[in-house]
């Protein structure tokens, strides 16, 4: 297989990408299907759901021939590739855990709005319509974006991405997922809706895959800069190895997979060229997800950060593209916005707004707005629901979010001991 040269990333090689799949995981997920009737594909998705760990054999009880198939599927996948360097994984690891809740922030105002500036790739989600809230009901929403930043916590949390890890084991999942999405799209049975593969290219295809993969990469990096917070070069070249690796397992072809950030940030720059335009698929993902943020956050105080923060992390790939990406996806301008929100939030923000540049005004406001979206993405989810958002003790710790415990009532001390009743506190995320 070709290495990556960004050079070689043209129109046509592009147009070339949105015929090719992932033949591993559509294989699999064929065979399921020609093993049994739908209900077994639903069995089996089921059984890898409930477990956080594969092993040989799990399936047994599925048939012989299933099993095998499966087995397959998990030993040819869960291998690490040989360029992998886990020195430069566990310094990815570390960059997430310093920096994890501006990560989940950028996830939401920047990562998934690009992808839903690419109108054929946002197709597919709009047809599947996870991605869209019901009726003011933002469950299937959230639900999905919860999937989304459970699987960036699984990869970068310690040991994600060793053989095995939690991370190479939840890529594994949703590579079935994708190929099933296919197989259903194609198939006429998500809404009795036909999957024009002329007009759309194939449903979740290798380039769609890469534009998602930077939107992990180089996106969260650029994100970052705007955020003021300053990375070393190894830092931003380690952080990319491990999404490089992530691409890896998630089927994507070596000639989609940069080494460096540069390299990333011209390679999404060339796909959003070459996707990028308005649609009513990536309007409605837009504000499904701009709902989404603000259903999570108390108040309205913050209701209008969402749209401005999208707008201002887009600039820098609307000014590579020479396209408004903000405008493609119905998100409204920057100028209208600051003057309103400054107004709103002047009275509890510490410090001068009124004149505040915008990236001043974005960074100033961005420690208060992550955290609190952390916090209600943390509570809708671990509030009784059925699916639980898991976040490792150590870098709860690391964001200030474990639950601490004071001393409310002692006794005197009695013989060098004494009894304290304790009062549980609400995590610090100020």
């Amino acid at each position: 297989m070709s290495r990556f040269e960004i050079s070689a990333i043209n129109h046509d090689m592009l147009e070339s990408f949105r015929k090719i799949t992932d033949p591993i995981a559509d294989n699999t997920v064929s065979k399921i299907i020609e093993s049994g009737d739908d209900q077994k594909v639903n069995e089996v998705m089921m059984m890898l759901f409930r477990n956080q760990s594969f092993h040989k054999g799990m399936f047994d009880h599925l048939g012989s021939e299933l099993s095998l198939i499966l087995d397959e599927y998990i030993e040819t996948t869960g291998k690490l590739p040989e360029w992998s360097n886990l020195t430069k994984i566990r310094n990815g690891e570390k960059l997430f855990a310093l920096y994890g809740p501006e990560v989940f922030m950028l996830l939401n105002v920047s990562s998934l709005p690009m992808c839903y500036t690419c109108a054929k790739g946002a197709q597919v989600l709009y047809e599947t319509g996870r991605l869209l809230s019901h009726n003011g009901n933002i469950d299937p929403l959230a639900r999905r974006l919860m999937e989304t930043a459970q699987m960036v916590v699984n990869v970068l949390s310690e040991g994600g991405l060793s053989h095995g890890g939690n991370g190479v084991v939840t890529l594994q999942k949703v590579r079935l997922i994708h190929a099933s999405i296919r197989h259903y799209l194609k198939s006429g049975q998500y809404n009795n809706t036909n999957w024009e593969v002329s007009h759309f290219g194939e449903p979740i295809n290798q380039e769609d895959l890469a534009g998602t993969l930077m939107s992990f990469g180089p996106v969260i990096i650029t994100g970052l800069k705007r955020l003021n917070i300053k990375l070393s070069v190894s830092q931003i070249d380690d952080y990319m190895h491990c999404w490089k690796v992530v691409g890896h397992l998630m089927g994507i072809d070596e000639r989609l997979l940069p080494d460096s950030y540069g390299d990333g940030f011209e390679l999404a720059t060339k796909i959003l060229t070459h996707q990028a335009e308005a649609s009513e698929a990536g309007k409605a993902l837009t504000q499904s997800c701009v709902e989404f943020m603000n259903a999570l956050i108390p108040g309205n105080s913050f209701d209008e950060v969402p749209e401005y923060f999208i707008s201002y992390f887009l600039e820098d790939f609307s000014q590579s593209t020479r396209k408004n990406l903000a405008k493609c996806i119905g998100v409204s301008g920057l100028s209208d916005k600051k003057d309103r929100i400054i107004l709103t939030l002047s009275r509890f923000l510490s410090g001068e707004l009124s004149h505040l540049e915008k990236h001043k005004l974005v960074q100033k406001i961005s420690s208060h707005f992550n955290k609190k979206l952390l916090e209600g993405i943390i509570h809708h989810f671990n509030g009784g629901k059925s699916v639980q958002f898991f976040i490792p003790p150590s870098l709860q710790a690391d964001w200030g979010l474990l639950d601490s415990w004071k001393d409310k009532v002692s006794t005197p001390s009695i013989l060098g001991n004494r009894l304290s009743w304790q009062q549980r506190t609400k995590p610090n995320l100020s």
